[in-house]
């Protein structure tokens, strides 16, 4: 069962709802917490631990990550103070991340973890959790959080331990433009948005975003992707921001299209019989949700109960955001 405490608050996962490969580009995001799943930072007592492989590693993990916070701290790379020494004490008596996000599903499982970390050990750090963040807080904050989740891929943009730290919203409109938003007030009439569970993590090291970027030294297909996949994407954020379902479903349906297309290498082969079928028939339309190979996917449909019988119930959740 996990925890949610004052000092080890928990954090939610994050789903980018849209913005896969266009944020790459240039093009908008809008990425959301995902409170269905989540973690925080607890304790294990020592015949747990060595009994636990799945806290032990989570425990080495930490061991490593503290390390590594470390040498970027001296190094002055860590826009950040962070009590690391603590840190590492906390990893002798048993700290571990207590986590149900799954891994491979593009739900920020890193992110929620340097959340966490973030918040408790980061002297003087920005408390947003039961607070709002300034423009200059959250340009901030991505950075801070970009040098720690570089430790679990290599490189990242801040952007998912950002929103689960936030626990908000945020519209990403460029590089270094992005803000909170407020979901819409109003739902999207006879529209629902759905998660599609593929029962497939994405493989480690996929290679789907390098792949993408070689793809991008095209200038065909680099200029397809900066015309229509970003207008798709871009008129899918504002739509959904102003509850205008008839753009929305149109502009979903043009991107998913465009995915099928251009995209295919980073959609699940078992996947592409139903997304084709649901273009097809105009029943459901499917498209990434994240890098792609696997996860979720994002699906939005008119008749849910329809879309459940065609897809399988166990495969299908309802979005409420």
């Amino acid at each position: 069962m996990l925890m949610d405490t004052a000092q080890n608050p928990l954090f939610p996962a994050k789903l980018l709802l849209f913005g896969e490969y266009s944020i790459v580009i240039g093009g908008q995001g809008l990425t959301v917490p995902y409170t269905a799943y989540g973690g925080s930072l607890q304790f294990a007592r020592t015949n747990v631990l060595n009994r636990s492989g799945e806290i032990r590693q989570s425990n080495d993990t930490l061991r490593r990550f503290a390390q590594y916070l470390v040498s970027v701290q001296q190094s002055g790379k860590l826009p950040a103070v962070m009590d690391i020494e603590q840190m590492q004490t906390d990893v002798q008596q048993g700290l571990y991340f207590d986590s149900n996000i799954p891994h491979g599903y593009g739900l920020g499982s890193s992110g929620a973890l340097c959340a966490a970390v973030y918040y408790r050990y980061a002297l003087h750090g920005v408390d947003t959790v039961t607070g709002s963040a300034s423009a200059d807080t959250i340009i901030r904050l991505r950075s801070i959080f970009a040098q720690m989740e570089a430790f679990f891929h290599g490189a990242s943009s801040g952007i998912d331990p950002l929103v689960c730290y936030l626990q908000q919203p945020l519209h990403i409109l460029g590089e270094n433009s992005l803000h909170v938003v407020n979901m819409p007030e109003t739902p999207l009439q006879i529209l629902h948005l759905f998660l599609y569970e593929t029962g497939k993590p994405r493989p480690a090291n996929s290679g789907l975003v390098p792949l993408f970027l070689k793809k991008m030294e095209n200038p065909e297909f680099a200029d397809i992707c900066r015309l229509y996949l970003n207008k798709y994407n871009n008129n899918c954020i504002q739509a959904f921001l102003h509850s205008d379902a008839t753009t929305l479903w149109e502009n979903f349906r043009r991107l998913s299209q465009f995915q099928l297309v251009h995209f295919e290498p980073m959609i699940p082969g078992f996947m592409l019989q139903q997304w084709r079928r649901g273009l097809n028939r105009r029943q459901f339309y499917l498209k990434l949700c994240g890098a792609g190979g696997g996860g979720y996917m994002l699906g939005l449909c008119k008749n849910l109960p329809e879309t459940i019988e065609r897809l399988g119930e166990n495969g299908v959740h309802e979005l409420a955001l």
